[in-house]
C-alpha cells in the first residue's frame, strides 16, 4: 500500500554541526510545521515568542526535537511568523545565496523563455515561485521595480539590489511596498518615490506600447501576468464588438482593437488609469473604434441588462477580491454577481473571458462560481480553455496559492 507522504515527518538533520553563517543565528523552535514543506509558518506553529528579534531577522529554525529544520526570516508582527528560505544547513542565507537565487531567476527569463528578445516588460523574480518569499521584481523598460512583502527582504535589500545590478547594470531600481504589507510586517518598507523624470516609462509588449505610472500605478505599475492572455483574447476579437470591464490602462482593450475588433468599449473606476489608457490609445495610433470610459463596471452591466445591450466578446478582469480568508465568501458573491450579469450581456454564442487574480480563490472554486452564475443567468457555458499567468510567473508546487490567476474562456449558449 502506498505511503501517504503528505503526513511524513521531515528527515532529521545533524543539529550538532555548526551553522555556516559565521556568528551563531538566533534559534526559533517549531510547535508544528506545514505539510509538504510549505515555506509559510504561521504564528500558531511557533513555540514561544521572541520580542527581542527585529522584524525580518534571519534565524535558524529547529523542530520540537531540537533538530535543524531550516533558515528563515522571522517576524513576530506578522501572521506569517517564519518564511523558510533554505532547508539545507550547507546553504546559508547570505549575499551569495541571494546572488545564486536571482541568477537562477534571471537565467530562466533570459535563456529559457527568451523574453528580452520580444518584450522589455516581464517579471524577473516571482516570490515563492523563485524561492524568494516576499519579493517581486518586474522589469519595466529602463526600470526594475522591486515590490516588498516581507520585512526580511527589506532588511537584506542591499544584497538584493547588488545581485540585480549584476544582471541589469544600466537599469534604475525603484522600491515599492503597499501600506497593507507595511502594516502586517510592522515597519515601513516603501522606498522613495521615483524622480519626476522617471514618474512614467514606456514599455513594449508584442506590437503594443504602454505608458506605465511608476509612482501611483497599482502594484509594480503594470500587469505583466496577463501578457499571454491578452494575445489569446485579441485573436478571438477580430471583427467583433467587445466590452472590457476593469480595463486598467487598456491592455486587453488595445490588443483587441489592434487585432481588428469592430468596436471596443473599455471601463474602469480608477480615473487615473483611464487617463493613462487614453494616452496609450493615442501612443499606439488606435482610432475611434476604441472608447475608454470612467465608471463602475457593475453599474454599467446593470444598465446593459436593462437596455438589452449585448456584446459578442466580454472581458471581466477585476482586481483582487479577497486578501484574507474571512473575505472569501464575499469575493465569491462578487464574482458570481459580475459574471452572471456578464453572461446576460453576451450575445448568444459569444465569448466571455472571466478572470480572477484572488489567490485565496482556487480554480475549482472559481469554476463553481461560474457554474452557479450560468444557472442564475439561464445560460449554458462551453469552456474553451482555462489558463493562468504568463510563464515568467511560475508557482512552486508546494505553494498552491502561487497559482493566483485564473482565466476562463467560455462560449455563452442559450440554455437547452
Amino acid at each position: 500500500m502506498a505511503t501517504n507522504r503528505r503526513f511524513e515527518k521531515q528527515p532529521k538533520r545533524d543539529s550538532a554541526q555548526p551553522a555556516p553563517h559565521g556568528p551563531k543565528l538566533p534559534r526559533v523552535e517549531l510547535r508544528s510545521y506545514p505539510q509538504n514543506r510549505h515555506p509559510w509558518v504561521f504564528r500558531r506553529m511557533v513555540a514561544g515568542e521572541h520580542p527581542e528579534l527585529p522584524p525580518g531577522a534571519l534565524v535558524e529554525v529547529v523542530d520540537r526535537d531540537g533538530e535543524f529544520f531550516g533558515y528563515a526570516f522571522y517576524n513576530a508582527n506578522s501572521e506569517i511568523a517564519l518564511r523558510i528560505l533554505s532547508y539545507e544547513r550547507s546553504q546559508p542565507v547570505n549575499a551569495q545565496w541571494f546572488r545564486d537565487k536571482i541568477a537562477r531567476a534571471v537565467e530562466f527569463r533570459h535563456d529559457v523563455l527568451k523574453l528580452p528578445a520580444r518584450n522589455d516588460a516581464y517579471r524577473v523574480v516571482h516570490s515563492e515561485g523563485d524561492g524568494l518569499s516576499g519579493l517581486v521584481v518586474d522589469r519595466l523598460g529602463s526600470v526594475l521595480v522591486l515590490e516588498l512583502f516581507s520585512a526580511g527582504m527589506h532588511r537584506n535589500l542591499g544584497w538584493i539590489q547588488a545581485a540585480l545590478k549584476t544582471h541589469y547594470p544600466n537599469l534604475t531600481q525603484i522600491v515599492r511596498a503597499d501600506q497593507r504589507s507595511e502594516k502586517h510586517e510592522g515597519l515601513e518598507m516603501d522606498g522613495p518615490p521615483p524622480p519626476e523624470s522617471l514618474r512614467e516609462v514606456v514599455i513594449h509588449e508584442a506590437n503594443l506600447k504602454f505608458r506605465v505610472d511608476l509612482r501611483d500605478g497599482h502594484k509594480t505599475g503594470f500587469f505583466t501576468d496577463q501578457r499571454e492572455n491578452r494575445v489569446r483574447t485579441a485573436e478571438l476579437c477580430r471583427g467583433e464588438d467587445v466590452f472590457d470591464g476593469f480595463c486598467y490602462t487598456g491592455g486587453f482593450a488595445m490588443a483587441a482593437a489592434l487585432h481588428g475588433a469592430k468596436r471596443v468599449e473599455a471601463m474602469d473606476l480608477d480615473e487615473n488609469a483611464v487617463a493613462i489608457a487614453e494616452r496609450n490609445q493615442e501612443l499606439n495610433g488606435i482610432g475611434p473604434n476604441l472608447q475608454f470610459r470612467h465608471g463602475n463596471v457593475f453599474h454599467r452591466l446593470r444598465d446593459m441588462r436593462a437596455t438589452n445591450t449585448q456584446f459578442a466578446r466580454m472581458i471581466l478582469d477585476p482586481s483582487k477580491q479577497a486578501i484574507a480568508r474571512h473575505e472569501i465568501n464575499k469575493a465569491l458573491d462578487a464574482y458570481c454577481d459580475m459574471n452572471r450579469m456578464g453572461m446576460q450581456c453576451v450575445k448568444p454564442g459569444g465569448i466571455l473571458v472571466s478572470c480572477s487574480c484572488t489567490g485565496l480563490v482556487s480554480e475549482e472554486m472559481f469554476l463553481d462560481v461560474l457554474r452557479a452564475a450560468a444557472g442564475e443567468a439561464g445560460v449554458e457555458l462551453q469552456i474553451l480553455a482555462v489558463t493562468g499567468a504568463a510563464a515568467d510567473h511560475p508557482f512552486a508546487i508546494r505553494v498552491p496559492e502561487g497559482r493566483y490567476l485564473k482565466v476562463v474562456y467560455s462560449r455563452v449558449l442559450p440554455s437547452s
